[in-house]
């Protein structure tokens, strides 16, 4: 047994103190946000106040991988979900895989709710200040614990940190004469645009696969169904795209969702509420607390979005999360070796839950933005397999459940392309297609100028 502080309650941090208590060991979980209000679903989505997630109220996708973690970890999670109105769907794996339609609040509340009443979680509502350290030598510090505003100092055999995309991991370790985190970054060139909607009465939501992606020469919409007949329809567009400002006049957003004719069919019948959201400021970041094969502090690991984040897009996030958050856990058990050797291999295990789905992430938005900014045809290799797959998908049952699992991260890229038959289907059918391009809906780059305009 271990005594363990995990920095932040996000999707994350949550999972990762529900887990080590689970396999016994004791856990401090400090968050400076409040809990959630009670009233329900939409009382959660309206009133928590949720300042270190600020894309809480956007469309999130809860995928296969992380509901599959979530089933084995805590099923408690799943059935207070389904009792509070999200939807369970049955994906075509054919595995008995399970996506789950939720708002991102209601699915953390939950979470929250199971960690909150763990006898072996002591859940504080404190902010970090700084880490303890028993000292630098030849640069590398052994941390010992945490430094927080209220409760004071709080003593660990590993302090991990979840606090998110704007983890300060940085300073606390540079002020304890460690080295910052070595960092992988690509810009996205993203905003995003979101408006939620409820279902009219009696209606049902077009697709449940989530999110349902619908590419425009110039923009992305993607419809995010939830929990209780709420769902968002969320915009991408380059970020410099001096149209983009407009979208946040609801009357013009909904102008231009419904002249995207697929786009109808969710519109129908269905009431905006509040207005939109916008989200920007998007990188793909890895950071690394390895350099040259050796670690820049022991006693301290990141997890989530800390460590690995990832533009939301295909809504991997959630799920990568938890899935990193079970392995952390699992490394727990051998606190009890050398803390140079625990940190490696921790280390080692987060490259191989996160690595492929950080680089695929990296290829495929670095071709959806030469298309949003009108720039050449990204040709890579990667890219190309990626349009491969989404038309055969339409026709090819084998590579319709493949591309599936692939989706929900239950496949990585590299087991996909080796089985042969997708192999053999792919490689195939981009040689009889080398200009290979992805039909595109919608109006003209003209048209909606004209409709952002109006």
């Amino acid at each position: 047994m271990a005594d363990i502080v995990v920095l932040g309650a996000g999707v994350a941090g949550l999972g990762l103190a529900a887990f080590a208590a689970r396999r016994g060991h004791r856990v401090t979980l400090a968050e400076r946000d409040g809990p959630p209000p009670e009233g329900g679903a939409h009382t959660e989505v309206a009133d928590w106040e949720r300042r270190g997630v600020p894309h809480a109220r956007q469309g999130h996708a809860l995928l296969g991988l992380g509901i599959g973690v979530l089933r084995q970890e805590c099923p408690e999670v799943l059935a207070d979900l389904t009792g509070r109105g999200a939807v369970p769907v049955t994906l075509e794996t054919g595995g008995g895989d399970l996506g789950l339609l939720s708002r991102r609040l209601v699915f953390e509340a939950a979470l929250r709710r199971r960690v909150a009443a763990d006898p072996a979680v002591t859940l504080l509502h404190d902010k970090v200040t700084g880490l303890l350290s028993a000292g630098a030598p030849n640069g590398v510090p052994q941390v010992y614990g945490v430094r927080l505003a209220e409760t004071g100092d709080v003593a660990a055999d590993v302090v991990l940190d979840a606090t998110g995309r704007r983890s300060t991991a940085a300073a606390w370790l540079t002020a304890i004469g460690g080295t910052a985190p070595r960092e992988t970054a690509q810009a996205c060139g993203f905003s995003y645009i979101a408006q939620e909607f409820a279902l009219g009465e009696g209606r049902r939501f077009p697709s449940l696969r989530a999110p349902v992606v619908y590419e425009l020469d110039f923009a992305t919409v993607l419809a995010f169904p939830g929990d209780n007949g709420r769902f968002h329809l969320s915009t991408t567009v380059a970020s410099h795209d001096p149209a983009r400002t407009r979208l946040l006049d609801r009357t013009v957003y909904l102008r231009f969702l419904a002249s995207v004719a697929p786009v109808r069919d969710w519109l129908d019948g269905a009431a905006p509420v509040g207005d939109p959201m916008p989200m920007a400021g998007l990188e793909n970041r890895y950071r690394s607390l390895q350099a040259d094969g050796a670690p820049l502090v022991t006693g301290f690991a990141l997890v989530g979005d800390a460590c690995v984040q990832t533009n939301p897009t295909f809504g991997r996030g959630v799920s990568l999360g938890l899935a990193h958050a079970r392995t952390v856990a699992d490394q727990l058990d051998r606190l009890d070796q050398e803390p140079a050797a625990w940190a490696t291999e921790t280390h080692e295990a987060t490259d191989r839950c996160l690595g492929q789905w950080f680089e695929q992430q990296v290829a495929t938005d670095a071709a959806r933005l030469a298309e949003l900014a009108e720039g050449p045809h990204d040709e890579s290799l990667t890219a190309r397999v990626l349009t491969a797959l989404a038309v055969l998908r339409e026709d090819d049952e084998h590579i319709r459940t493949a591309a599936e699992r692939v989706y929900h991260m239950l496949l990585t890229p590299a087991e996909l392309m080796a089985d042969r038959k997708v192999a053999r289907r792919v490689l195939a059918f981009l040689r009889e297609h080398p200009d290979l391009r992805r039909d595109h809906v919608g109006p003209t780059r003209q048209d909606f100028e004209r409709l952002v305009a109006g």
